[in-house]
């Protein structure tokens, strides 16, 4: 079943994941790569519900250009019984604020799997929300006329290098799976290494076997990691499986967009739990940032929306402020709960060498505006300063260059966001600042 100035029956219906934004698919896009429906062979019935909701929050921006396709997994339309009706597309029709809620009805002749594209074709303003649509889904899964389980599913991402847990025990029918598609036009192969947790931690983990996985363009798989296809042996086992692509012609990595699961044995039948991937090609935390004078800045993504929009309701931490009419005199100023701490002069060796997260967390973080007037030392580079966002987030800043274009004065900015926090008041290791 399965294959973006101012059981594995159960396992092939359970396992759903989405894409935020495919390559070689339109703007706006979402992809839900696995949708079951139907009733399987032991009675167990499987349909998927999944809630759209409009963001626009005013009457001026309903929804009116977002269709939801059903496709079967060869690509071709797939007619499907749903409470909006029996077709293999439904455009929206919804006000602000509003959410539908979509679902097939299980009344599939046997259980059929396929995916969902959420196609978004409405204009984009200067404010995020506007004609923009949050999906959320989940399995329902049901026997006897009851519902026995039900499973959320996160939205996924594509990636090029991922891991997350594996544990198998298969006397016990504890499983773990994994749904894959290729979000790539062409073939591609993920490569599968398994790596066994050892005692003690503190040693490297044993590498174990690795499989190739190969996908053709748009192709969906979803399996066992005990399947003939992957690792058939794998009887008992736990550990980590560190997944890679490549292009098997063009020899370079292609997206995939993964799902993983646990199946575990209960008196009333399999259940699931999501098993959470880490995505190595996401740690990055170090960025080069363009600012220009007159915009905000959020340091938590980071973003500088190019539209300004300073004043609205998204979690600006600082904003570039101009002071006077000829230009001369311009400021950081702290927004929204955000503080800054002034560093000084920094080289670059000294900037990621010195400044670390211990040293972050030590500072004493407030509200003063940091001067970059023209005659002030901090407009050059090599400045450096902190910020604790209004998220909780430690980011030291260091201007690489400040960018003359007539009366402006734009920064290069080289940034590293650390995570928040996540101590306790009361350790005492980790003193909120």
């Amino acid at each position: 079943m399965f294959e973006k100035r101012i059981g594995v029956v159960a396992l092939a219906a359970l396992l759903l994941l989405f894409v935020q934004v495919a390559p070689l698919w339109a703007h706006g896009d979402k992809v839900l790569p696995q949708v079951p429906d139907g009733v399987g062979v032991d009675g167990t019935g499987i349909r998927t519900k999944f809630d759209l909701i409009n963001l626009g929050p005013t009457s001026q921006t309903p929804i009116t250009n977002v269709t939801v396709y059903f496709f079967k997994q060869n690509g071709t339309p797939w007619v499907v019984p749903t409470n909006l009706g029996t077709a293999n597309s439904f455009t929206l029709n919804m006000g602000a604020f509003q959410t539908l809620r979509v679902e097939t009805l299980a009344q599939s002749p046997q259980l059929t799997a396929g995916y969902v594209i959420i196609r978004n074709l409405e204009k984009t303003t200067n404010f995020a929300e506007d004609w923009q649509v949050g999906v959320t889904a989940y399995y329902e899964v049901s026997k006897g006329g009851k519902v026995i389980d039900t499973v959320s599913i996160p939205v996924a991402q594509p990636t090029v290098a991922f891991t997350h847990p594996v544990e198998m025990d298969s006397a016990q029918s504890l499983l773990t799976g994994i749904a894959v598609v290729n979000l790539a036009d062409t073939s591609n192969t993920v490569e599968l290494q398994l790596y066994s947790a050892g005692t003690p931690s503190s040693g490297d983990a044993t590498k174990g076997e690795s499989a190739k996985l190969a996908l053709n363009p748009y192709q969906q798989k979803a399996m066992f990691f005990n399947d003939a296809q992957l690792f058939p042996n794998l009887k008992n086992f736990k550990g980590m499986v560190l997944g890679t692509t490549y292009d098997s012609v063009l020899t370079y990595s292609k997206p995939v967009a993964i799902l993983a699961l646990l199946q575990t044995p209960t008196p009333t039948g399999v259940q699931f739990a999501l098993l959470t991937p880490s995505y190595a090609d996401s740690l990055r935390r170090n960025t080069f940032m363009y600012l220009r004078q007159g915009y905000p800045l959020d340091a938590d993504i980071p973003i500088s929306d190019y539209f300004g929009n300073s004043d609205d309701q998204a979690p600006w931490d600082l904003l570039y402020v101009t002071d006077n009419a000829d230009n001369t005199k311009r400021r950081l100023e702290a927004r929204q709960g955000a503080g800054f701490a002034v560093l000084g002069t920094k080289t670059g060796d000294q900037f990621d060498n010195e400044i670390t997260i211990k040293t972050l967390r030590s500072l004493n973080y407030g509200a003063t505006s940091i001067d970059l007037s023209n005659t002030s030392p901090n407009l050059a580079a090599n400045f450096t300063f902190a910020i604790k966002t209004n998220l909780g987030r430690y980011v030291k800043v260091r201007i690489a260059d400040v960018i003359t274009s007539d009366i402006y004065r734009d920064l290069a900015l080289e940034m590293y966001i650390y995570n928040p926090c996540p101590c306790l008041p009361l350790i005492e290791e980790c003193p909120p600042k």
